[in-house]
């Protein structure tokens, strides 16, 4: 190609991209053939992406990381110096208020941190606190429901094999109520009802990406907030750093504290990492204040409030087989311990 002529045959300054053409700085759209894509389709787009590269070498996962580091700079920096620029113009800040309201300009601009995401509602945080029991109920092919979160009391449903099981009245109940506790400390009572299984899309209860669907049948909104977590750079704020290997103990246990939240370390006589959330599956209790006793098949994790005993090779509850402990991916990169952070995620 000659130094300074247009790619794909444009010429005369214009560029050729995506089916829209570029000339003199204007931008000529080719109408219904460049449709836009919506952004929950791009969000599931990198999704797919992070699992691709997460097979990936340490060096090429690093490349990938650098330019991705330094595409967000260029963006962050270009979306500072347009935002200061409109709100210098008269009239300015009343359009960047009113572009506000469109879903594309309000996520990029919190992804970006330019933009600070709305609180999240009571129903929302006690949905968020669901996710972090459901992959205990999923283990055993049951879900929970959130029925009504009112004044002062949350009212929800267990579903499927949850519905009249055994365990459910011990482990399952008081994990709920801990957590729903934990998301609205103001919440005074919380009901525990058994129902039939409902409709449900992709693994969730009744509802599309885990958020409830209005009695009138109509599909609620997606939050602002849930947006935001799902179009996240798909290698950013997964994997965070948890030590160097050479501190975690063979056959015991090492507490680290990630920037998200508490995880236990061991290592097993292969040398091979494990990494479990420091909150025993019964009512959440810290793990770490347990003890590692000898068991039949290798050393067991004891949680000192109620006695329940983890393998420490897999996480098995033997107290109660059907609330494991979830396992976290776990490798090591230039001798230091990386652990991806997944509410319920295996290894």
């Amino acid at each position: 190609m000659t130094a300074g002529a247009a790619p794909n045959g444009a010429s005369n300054g214009a560029a050729v991209a995506n089916g829209a053409a570029v000339s003199n700085g204007a931008a000529v759209s080719n109408g219904a053939a460049a449709e836009e894509r919506d952004i929950q389709t791009l969000a599931r787009d990198l999704d797919r992406l992070e699992s691709v590269v997460e097979g990936w070498e340490p060096e090429a996962r690093a490349t990938t990381e650098a330019l991705k580091g330094t595409v967000e700079e260029i963006l962050l920096g270009a979306l500072k110096r347009l935002i200061r620029q409109v709100k210098e113009h008269p009239g300015g800040l009343d359009a960047l208020r009113a572009s506000l309201d469109d879903d594309w300009i309000r996520t990029v601009l919190q992804v970006h941190g330019i933009l600070r995401p709305p609180e999240p509602s009571r129903e929302d945080r006690v949905l968020r606190a669901l996710e972090g029991v459901r992959p205990m109920l999923e283990s055993h092919g049951g879900d929970v429901e959130l029925v009504a979160v009112r004044d002062d009391e949350v009212e929800v449903k267990l579903l499927g094999s949850c519905d009249g099981c055994s365990q459910s009245s011990v482990t399952v109940k008081l994990g709920i109520e801990t957590a729903v506790r934990d998301a609205l400390p103001e919440i005074e009572r919380v009901v525990v009802r058994e129902g039939a299984l409902s409709a449900r899309t992709n693994g969730h209860s009744n509802g599309t990406n885990g958020h409830s669907v209005p009695n009138d049948g109509t599909v609620g909104l997606v939050s602002a907030d849930s947006l935001t977590r799902k179009i996240q750079s798909p290698f950013a704020g997964r994997w965070e750093d948890a030590g160097p290997v050479a501190a975690v103990p063979v056959g015991d246990i090492l507490a680290v504290d990630l920037e998200t939240l508490s995880v236990l370390l061991t290592k097993l006589p292969s040398g091979e990492l494990r990494a479990y959330p420091n909150a025993c599956t019964h009512l959440g209790m810290p793990l770490d204040t347990g003890s590692v006793e000898a068991g039949a098949e290798g050393p067991e994790l004891v949680c000192r409030y109620h006695g329940f005993r983890y393998k420490l090779a897999d996480g098995e509850c033997l107290s109660a087989p059907e609330v494991a402990l979830p396992r976290y991916p776990a490798r090591v990169e230039k001798g230091r311990v990386r652990v991806r952070v997944a509410a319920g995620g295996t290894a």
